[in-house]
């Protein structure tokens, strides 16, 4: 896929909420990476410009990363390991994580267990778990994690992973 035009960002982001499709999924994985690789930053930086003017000042990076956490309904593992990637460059980023998180793990009510703990999963935790301003600064991670059962501190996501290896 060339670089997304403007349109095609915006035709992305409209409709990645309901039909999910692949053009989707690309237009928004190459805006993303281009975002963190200095060799596409230039190509990035002008639809970031073009999409700022177009959408009254909204920034493009974090309107890409807000919306891919709606494409769960197909496989995200590479997806999410480049978001792990990038949030060990840019942790203040705290929508990665939440975008990590919500790629990841499902909605849940009950407390996941350690041995239900997938590779993936246990790479987003521990990602998380090797910064501490998300933890500390974030007010709204709390909530995202026990909507997923998830453990709503560093020190007990710290003992889900270290538990999930032992049993694993």
């Amino acid at each position: 896929m060339a670089f997304p035009t403007l349109a095609q960002t915006l035709q992305a982001l409209e409709s990645v909420k309901s039909e999910q499709s692949q053009s989707s999924y690309d237009c928004l994985s190459a805006i993303l990476r281009a975002s963190y690789d200095g060799k596409q930053l230039s190509k990035y930086d002008k639809l970031s410009d073009q999409y700022c003017d177009a959408m009254d000042g909204n920034d493009l990076q974090q309107d890409v990363v807000l919306a891919i956490q709606y494409l769960r309904s197909r496989d995200v593992t590479e997806l999410v390991q480049a978001l792990i990637g990038y949030f060990k460059d840019d942790d203040q980023f705290y929508e990665l994580g939440h975008a990590m998180i919500s790629l990841a793990f499902p909605r849940k009510r009950s407390t996941i267990s350690p041995e239900t703990l997938t590779d993936l999963q246990r790479d987003v935790l521990t990602s998380l778990n090797e910064k501490d301003a998300i933890w500390k600064c974030d007010g709204d991670l709390p909530a995202l994690l026990k909507s997923r059962g998830l453990p709503t501190t560093k020190s007990k996501s710290r003992q889900l992973v270290t538990n999930s290896i032992k049993q694993g």
